[in-house]
């Protein structure tokens, strides 16, 4: 081994300009350095819980990112600005672990400057860096123009200088980055930077979403408490956006009805990680506008990757499944390192582990909610269009067709298949919940037949007198409508159709609209079925 190991420049351009894709992650490692700091200064009781704040503020081609934590002593700041991919924190105590973060937003402007105070000193440690000299003097290298070192550059663009102040109590740290070009609609796009951080950051879920409440107290009975600190831009709180309603491909919207968790434990009982997902009627994927769609995966509560993270475990083409649900996956074993970009978990046997776990239950248990939701959507249409096309017929009166009957017809049709359906689905899941069987997906899909029973529920409301003042003749059993324990009748829906127009009425109207052949075989069709 050589006596003297020489580290090029081209280490410093790898952490600056060519260490992560997206711009927007400059906010994630200023924000997650100081979330460790926050809590190192509620734990040597410099804040109390909640005490601790991240600020931002964004002012044409500026950004600036401050918190209220522990500082850097003066002794110190130099030492750990310049150091590179050296750390005294703990992977299993901090976030950001790697030494490498503070150097990320060189990348984006012209200066950077990091500012610091600790609790008790009189002054501010400054260190001011030509970032636009910094990556000039790198292109030169790599062109072939120049040969600095690490240290040449490093000196020629940075300055460290300390300013006196008099508030002895006041600690901080601050990011200033001024001259923000190249990025600017990542960094200085106020809206942009605002949805990237409701999903990215360690904060609170958005107080519409009032599932919150049941998400940590789960949490808290499994010992895993949700860590939430108060970020701001431009003082404004913020939230993880998550709401209660979105809308699907080509089927409206739904609604989240509830949650369900999961615990991802190995052999010896030991919590790997767990999630929460929102139960749904699970009609179609939701749409790629929605921002909370998909299950993230999340470390410290930091989200790891894009949503699309843990696509690669459903084991179908382009993961698709992903896409039916909202929810997040928290990482909770130590073995469970990011890697240095944050996009996953470096490789390793926990890894496998954790893949292994997640992957079995999408594609078992969360592919057969989302397989059933979509039947028992589909079903719940065919049965309602029955009632839809009734009372269209009612509306057109003497002026229906017998190409609306024949509508009809081939609705109930299709309804009585969807019935049937319906009863299969729900009682081969009433058997698995009476038996070992029973997993988290039986739990859903009966939570599902029950929100599609009340779904159909107002035709077993009474009727209502017509215009004419006569009242339809009453319902019979022969409905779709479902009772309080999710039984769908099998029997045909024609026999409820009194409901809305008289049988003499109806063939009145067909005689009347089409030749008496035509209008025959109708009739006796009719007949044929209800009888």
């Amino acid at each position: 081994m050589p006596d003297n190991v020489i580290i090029g420049v081209n280490m410093l351009e790898t952490l600056t300009t060519g260490m992560y894709r997206d711009a927007k992650v400059i906010f994630r490692e200023y924000i997650q350095n100081s979330c460790d700091q926050i809590d190192e200064a509620v734990d040597t009781g410099l804040l109390k819980q909640n005490e601790g704040t991240v600020e931002i503020w964004i002012e044409d081609d500026s950004v600036f990112i401050e918190d209220n934590a522990t500082g850097i002593p003066t002794t110190l700041f130099k030492e750990k600005l310049y150091n590179i991919g050296k750390s005294d924190k703990s992977p299993e105590r901090s976030r950001g672990f790697r030494g490498i973060g503070h150097w990320c937003g060189f990348a984006h402007c012209k200066s950077l400057i990091f500012k610091s105070k600790a609790n008790g000193e009189a002054i501010e440690s400054v260190m001011a860096c030509d970032a636009e000299k910094m990556r000039s003097m790198m292109l030169e290298c790599r062109l072939k123009r120049a040969d600095y070192s690490i240290d040449d550059v490093l000196s020629s663009t940075t300055e460290f200088f300390e300013n006196p102040i008099s508030d002895l109590n006041s600690h901080y740290f601050k990011v200033e980055m001024y001259g923000i070009v190249d990025a600017k609609e990542e960094l200085c796009n106020l809206q942009n930077v605002k949805e990237y951080l409701s999903f990215i950051i360690p904060v609170k879920y958005a107080p519409e979403f009032h599932f919150r409440n049941q998400i940590h107290k789960y949490a808290n009975k499994i010992e895993q408490h949700i860590e939430e600190y108060d970020v701001r831009i431009k003082g404004e709180a913020v939230f993880k956006k998550y709401q209660p309603s979105f809308d699907t491909r080509g089927k409206g919207s739904d609604t989240i009805t509830s949650v369900q968790f999961k615990e991802f434990r190995d052999d010896k009982s030991n919590l790997v990680a767990w999630m929460w997902f929102g139960v749904s009627a699970f009609k179609a994927q939701i749409i790629p506008a929605s921002k909370m769609r998909g299950i993230r995966l999340r470390s410290r509560n930091i989200q790891i990757g894009e949503e699309d993270a843990l696509q690669k475990l459903f084991n179908e083409s382009n993961g698709r499944g992903l896409y039916y649900y909202i929810g997040e996956v928290f990482a909770v074993s130590t073995e469970l390192l990011p890697d240095s970009q944050r996009d996953y978990f470096e490789p390793g046997n926990a890894r496998t582990q954790f893949e292994r776990f997640l992957f079995e239950f999408f594609n078992s248990e969360l592919r057969s909610i989302y397989y059933a939701g979509s039947k028992i959507g589909s079903a719940t249409d065919k049965i309602l269009k029955v009632e839809k096309i009734k009372s269209d017929i009612e509306a057109l009166g003497e002026s229906v067709t017998g190409e609306k009957i024949s509508e009809l017809e081939h609705a109930i049709e299709d309804a009585e298949k969807a019935n049937q359906e319906l009863t299969k689905i729900r009682e081969k899941n009433e058997t698995k919940l009476e038996t070992n069987e029973c997993g988290t997906a039986e739990i859903v899909i009966n939570k599902i037949l029950k929100s599609n029973a009340e779904k159909l529920a107002p035709s077993m409301k009474p009727a209502k007198p017509t215009t004419s003042g006569k009242i339809p003749p009453k319902m019979t059993d022969k409905t779709f409508a479902p009772t309080d324990t999710t039984v769908y009748q099998q029997n045909s829906p024609l026999a409820s159709m009194d409901k809305l127009v008289s049988l003499s009425k109806i063939r009145e109207i067909i005689r009347k609209s089409t030749d008496s052949s035509i209008a025959d075989a109708i009739i006796a069709k009719i007949d044929e079925e209800l009888n």
